[in-house]
């Protein structure tokens, strides 16, 4: 092999500049999101005191998930993606710099960080599928599963970032420095989507249909998850995963203040550290999918999860609960790329848009549930009882991937479809 053959081995998808632009972008967009989560956790809980407080403004900053993301997905299949992605965007960074601004003037309270919460995930809920549609145009086939395994490394740099970020700058300038810094990060995104249009990459590769979206979209993809039955196997994968996660960090103001005795600033260092195993995950993720053991170590990873919830609920010190925080973490990333690359190559371009707005659904749209129950047993029992309880996604989340991937190697392979830019 060539040295320029090694180097591109190396670098993977990161050697199409189309594709390192759009994560570069969604990166700078990701820390500001939890720079913002973790910002507006730690402000909610020392205005309270109330894990349940907290809890409360999960749901209400996750809830868009569940609402909205079906018709962002039905957007993302009848207009330009990059369009309603630097519309969206531009909308949101001056919601954010309005927060911002309100603190800053000692005008923000629990109830407009909970309202800005979720105006602004309503607006991501409808940008998002738009985002997760655009990828296999920026990559050759052969090289999404390796991409989606990246992109996931892009959500975790964020994670791992936005939190260390967060505890620096609430211990030492306060939080609406926090708020603001976050608006600022908006334009990743909207500057990615325009260098794409300026070189013509990622246009709509279909027409715009007639009539409201909405509705019969809705309507036609769970009518296509029906029919193809592993489709809904994997989602529910995605959302067992996926909600360990959201365990960790809605009881980690709570994990800080009330099981460490600790600062609650310290949450951001636990969820970072949840961060920081998901990194370890992805950097394994590409060797293992290259020998064959994606399947088998995924199913695995969720048992990971498992270990790192008990070792949460049992933790007596900091460092204990940030190993614990990592194993969660870790198990995602080994886990979510699977399920998300056969996803995304399972299903007909047409449909993918739609299809990835409800995978959204159970990335993310089951965090406002997850993080009220959870919110509310570490309020009545405790964080421990809260931790174990999530024990229960664990068998649920291993059978689902299992049906899945049977159901999905059963049917017949689709062809290709279309090509990816380079």
């Amino acid at each position: 092999m060539s040295a320029g053959g090694r180097v591109g081995s190396r670098i993977g998808p990161f050697r199409h500049k189309p594709f390192l632009v759009y994560w570069t972008g969604g990166l700078v967009s990701n820390i500001g999101t939890w720079l913002q989560a973790v910002a507006a956790s730690v402000f909610v809980y020392q205005l309270t005191g109330s894990v349940i407080a907290v809890g409360i403004l999960n749901f209400a900053s996750f809830l868009p998930i569940t609402l909205f993301s079906v018709y962002g997905g039905s957007l993302a299949d009848r207009h330009d993606r990059r369009r309603i992605v630097i519309t969206t965007h531009v909308i949101s960074g001056f919601i954010a710099l309005g927060l911002g601004l309100l603190a800053v003037t000692g005008g923000a309270n629990e109830i407009s960080v909970i309202v800005v919460g979720f105006l602004l995930n309503t607006i991501y809920a409808l940008a998002k599928p738009s985002i997760i549609a655009l990828l296999p145009a920026l990559i050759p086939r052969d090289e999404l599963a390796d991409a989606v395994s990246l992109n996931t490394l892009q959500f975790i740099v964020g994670q791992l970032a936005g939190p260390v970020l967060a505890s620096l700058v609430i211990a030492t300038l306060g939080v609406a420095p926090a708020f603001l810094l976050n608006a600022a990060t908006f334009l990743g995104p909207i500057l990615s989507m325009l260098y794409l249009r300026r070189h013509g990459i990622g246009a709509a590769l279909t027409p715009r249909g007639k009539g409201g979206a909405a509705g019969a979209s809705r309507e036609g993809v769970f009518a296509y998850i029906r029919a193809h039955s592993w489709i809904g196997a994997m989602l529910i994968g995605v959302v067992a995963t996926s909600a360990a996660m959201e365990v960790v960090r809605t009881t980690a103001p709570a994990i800080a203040a009330e099981q460490l005795r600790l600062e609650e600033s310290l949450a951001g260092l636990i969820i970072a550290a949840q961060s920081a195993g998901s990194a370890i995950g992805v950097l394994l993720f590409v060797p293992i999918r290259k020998r064959g053991l994606t399947r088998r170590i995924a199913m695995v990873a969720m048992l990971i999860q498992g270990v790192g919830l008990v070792g949460i609920a049992l933790a007596p010190v900091l460092p204990v609960a940030m190993v614990a925080a990592a194993l969660v973490g870790m198990g995602f990333s080994l886990c979510f790329p699977a399920l998300t690359g056969d996803l995304q190559l399972g299903v007909e371009e047409r449909m993918r848009g739609r299809v990835m707005s409800v995978h959204q659904v159970a990335h993310l749209g089951n965090r406002p549930f997850t993080a009220l129950t959870v919110g509310t047993l570490a309020g009545l029992f405790g964080v421990p009882i809260a931790a174990l309880a999530g024990l229960l996604l664990i068998p649920v989340g291993n059978a689902m991937m299992r049906r899945g991937w049977r159901l999905l190697d059963a049917r017949p392979a689709p062809p290709d479809e279309e090509p990816a830019a380079s």
